[in-house]
Formats: structure tokens, C-alpha cells, sequence
């Protein structure tokens, strides 16, 4: 029968301390030294970092001190001043372009014989006469169809030897009158 609680003796192998201790505490000793290197390095960096920030400094305080109190007051001046200017340019009305529309819009075949313009309303109301009803028909439609006129109002005909008289009255928008930057 087998003998399960018997006594035998067990071999079981030793391993070496020795060898493995020697291995290890050299790769600790290593470890140490490139950890204690990295942070002299750091070290180092840091103290030559704050050397250059120190010499920066002291080239800005000394550019600072070179710069005139006056000069930089008048440019603030200057930058305060194109500023109220770009206000009052952007707020001004250019009649020209009232001028430079008629210009460019009016017929060959019709004629006017008043201009009065309100730059408050943006409203220009004028008397004319036409060559033919068909002609004064291509005038107003030719108004219409602008796409910086807001409004059109056309009448008061009537016919004056060989021309017909009519009355207009056009109101620009806010934009056409503005400086465009």
C-alpha cells in the first residue's frame, strides 16, 4: 500500500543570493546616479533660464527708459484722435453719391430742371421733362430698379410743348449716403 503520511525527506533546490543581490544593488546604484544627474541637470537649466530672464528684463527696463514720455503720449494722442475721426467719417452723409447716381442714371431723352435734396430724409425731389411718355416710363422704372433707392414716387404730368413734365421724388437708403471704408 502506498504511504501517504509518511515522513520523506524533500529536496528542494537553493537558490542563489549571491549572484541576484550583486545585480540588483548594481542597477540601484546606477538608477541613483542618472536620477541624481537628471535633477543636476535640471538644476542647471533652471539656474540658466532665470539668468536669461533676469537679462531680459534688464534690457526691457532699459529699452523702457530710452523710450520718451512725450512720444508715447502723443501717440495715444494720434490713435485717440483717427479714432473720433473714423466715428465722424463713418456718421457723415456724402451727397456726391446723389450727384454721381444722377449722373450715371439719367436718360439722354429726359431732363431736369430742379434738384432739391434733404440729406436728413435722404430725400431728393426734382422736376423734369421727358421727350416721350415711354422714355419718362424707362427714367422711372430705371429708378426703381437702383438697388440703393428705397423709394420712388412719380407724378404731377403734364405736357409742355413737346415734352411731358413730371415730378419725383427719391429717397436713398442710409447706406448709399455713407463713406463706404
Amino acid at each position: 500500500m502506498v504511504d501517504l503520511l509518511g515522513k520523506k525527506e524533500i529536496y528542494i533546490p537553493s537558490i542563489s543570493m549571491e549572484r541576484g543581490s550583486s545585480a540588483l544593488l548594481y542597477a540601484s546604484v546606477a538608477l541613483f546616479f542618472l536620477i541624481a544627474a537628471s535633477i543636476g541637470g535640471l538644476f542647471l537649466l533652471n539656474r540658466s533660464q532665470r539668468e536669461a530672464h533676469a537679462v531680459l528684463l534688464e534690457e526691457v527696463t532699459q529699452k523702457e527708459g530710452e523710450l520718451k514720455v512725450d512720444l508715447i503720449n502723443q501717440i495715444f494722442l494720434l490713435d485717440q484722435r483717427l479714432k473720433n475721426l473714423r466715428t465722424l467719417v463713418a456718421e457723415h452723409v456724402f451727397p456726391t453719391n446723389v450727384i454721381r447716381f444722377m449722373e450715371i442714371n439719367t436718360m439722354t431723352t429726359v431732363r431736369f430742371s430742379s434738384f432739391n435734396f434733404d440729406a436728413v430724409s435722404r430725400k431728393l425731389d426734382m422736376t423734369g421733362e421727358a421727350a416721350t411718355y415711354a422714355s419718362l416710363s424707362r427714367q422711372v422704372n430705371l429708378f426703381e430698379s437702383d438697388p440703393n433707392v428705397e423709394l420712388v414716387e412719380f407724378g404731377g404730368l403734364s405736357i409742355s410743348g413737346n415734352a411731358v413734365g413730371f415730378k419725383v421724388t427719391i429717397i436713398f437708403k442710409k447706406s448709399f449716403l455713407q463713406l463706404k471704408l
